[in-house]
Order: structure tokens, then C-alpha cells, then sequence
């Protein structure tokens, strides 16, 4: 905790009144000036939030077919500035790390949740357009967007903008849930990719990468949520195979595909 001190000598009166004064003057600011100077000392996150809101547009235009935009090209953008907005993201965790050819530098671009999902807008940039791996994509921009447009309409100084407020401060208040709905999602994208071979939508590496963002996503260090839709599905399907009424086939497949999750999950 940082102590401050309560300082009464008068020689500190000027410095006092001209600290006031100053901020007086940055409150008289106009609202385009604040927001200059807001951008300015973080360049970065405004270009990562204007990305966000290009791969919703895309991603909306994509679901959406009404505009006449080809659908693989729209998929492929939605991708790429997934990718971008990653590596955007994973460059700001490292900027205070010097670049080094070392197995522990590499070890620490591994861990973070940035480069899980630079890997992951790689693995699906060449494939098919398939739906559902644009749901994390999608739900990461929402969160992430709304939570900059909120400091955003901080520094101008708006309370309150109707709805748009309103829906800015319910995703914030579902964060949470979206994170969960996130994790579920890619836990069963697993055996969609399976699918998605023998229609030959994806190429046969594809789920041996995915695997590996499966389980980096497992031992994520600031996100639990995979790890949580984990033992709440194995928790579901317990219950389920114990009832009297569950087939016995049921409750062996369950078994083997809870084994073979177990011999897979990472330590």
C-alpha cells in the first residue's frame, strides 16, 4: 500500500493551486481533445479495438448474407484479424521482454493466452468457413469492445447513450458467462473437426494442432475456464451414467471417452 503524506506547509500552496488549476484546465477541455489525448497514450489498444469491430462487421456480414459479400472471403478476414488482434496483444505482454533465441523466452510466449489464439486463427485461416470457430472470435471482440467503449464514453464524458449504454454494461456484467460459453465452445469444436475431415473441410492436421491449443487452453494461467467446462462435463456425464436407466453401452462409451480424456488431459 502507498502511504501519502498530508502536507500543510505553506510553501506548497503555489504548487497546490497550480496542480488545481491544471486540472481544472484538462477538465475544460473539449470532449475531441480529451479523446485525442486518450488515443494518443494508447495507440495500440485504439488500433486493437478498431480490428475488433472490423472482425464483427465481418463476422456479422458473414452470418448475415444480405450484402453480397462472398462468404470464404469474409470468413478468411474475420481470421486474419483475429490473428492480427493476437499478435497485437501478445506484443504488448512482451514488450518489456528482449528478444532472445532461448528455450525459456519461447516458454514464455507459449504460455500466454495471446499466442493460444494467434495459434488458433492460424489453424482455421485455410480451411473451410466453418461457423462455430468464429463464436470465440466473435465473443472476445464483443467483451473486449464494449469494455474500450466504455472508458471511451468515460472520457467524453457521456453518462449515458440510451441502449448502447445499456448493452455495453450488460456484456460487462456477462463476461463470466461469455468466457464459459467460449470454453464450451472450443471444447466441442474437438470432435466438429473430426466431422469436418471426412467432408473434407479441413486437412488431417488440423485436429493434432487443435489438440495442442486444447490443451494449452487447459493450463492457461489467467483464464480457468477450461479447466472449469471440464470437470463440470465429466461431473454431467457421471450423473448421467449412474442412473439406473442409462443403457449399459452408454455408460462404457462414457467410460472410454472419459479415460482417453484423462490419458490426454496435460499434468
Amino acid at each position: 500500500m502507498v502511504e501519502v503524506e498530508d502536507v500543510t506547509n505553506s510553501s506548497n500552496e503555489p504548487s497546490s493551486s497550480q496542480n488545481s488549476s491544471s486540472n481544472t484546465n484538462s477538465t475544460n477541455q473539449p470532449n475531441s481533445s480529451r479523446l485525442m489525448i486518450f488515443i494518443s497514450n494508447d495507440k495500440i489498444s485504439f488500433v486493437l479495438y478498431l480490428t475488433r469491430l472490423f472482425s464483427i462487421a465481418c463476422i456479422f456480414a458473414f452470418l448475415v448474407p444480405l450484402f453480397g459479400y462472398d462468404q470464404n472471403t469474409l470468413y478468411q478476414k474475420a481470421i486474419l484479424a483475429s490473428a492480427a488482434i493476437s499478435a497485437l496483444k501478445l506484443h504488448q505482454r512482451l514488450q518489456n521482454e528482449r528478444f532472445q533465441l532461448s528455450r525459456e523466452y519461447f516458454s514464455k510466449i507459449i504460455v500466454e493466452d495471446s499466442f493460444h489464439y494467434l495459434l488458433y486463427s492460424l489453424i482455421f485461416l485455410n480451411t473451410s468457413p466453418i461457423t462455430v470457430v468464429l463464436v470465440p472470435i466473435a465473443s472476445f471482440s464483443i467483451m473486449h469492445v464494449s469494455t474500450y467503449s466504455q472508458k471511451l464514453l468515460g472520457v467524453l464524458g457521456m453518462s449515458s447513450i440510451g441502449f448502447v449504454r445499456k448493452a455495453i454494461d450488460l456484456v460487462i456484467a456477462k463476461q463470466r458467462d461469455i468466457m464459459l460459453f467460449v470454453a464450451i465452445n472450443e471444447i466441442l469444436l474437438a470432435p466438429t473437426i473430426i466431422v469436418m475431415i471426412f467432408m473434407g473441410k479441413c486437412g488431417l492436421m488440423v485436429p493434432f494442432i487443435y489438440y495442442r491449443f486444447i490443451c494449452m487452453r487447459y493450463q492457461s494461467r489467467r483464464n480457468p475456464y477450461s479447466r472449469e467446462i471440464f470437470a463440470q462435463l465429466r461431473l454431467a456425464i457421471n450423473m448421467y451414467t449412474n442412473n439406473a436407466n442409462c443403457p449399459q453401452f452408454v455408460k462404457n462409451l462414457a467410460n472410454n471417452m472419459i479415460n482417453l480424456v484423462n490419458r490426454l488431459a496435460p499434468q
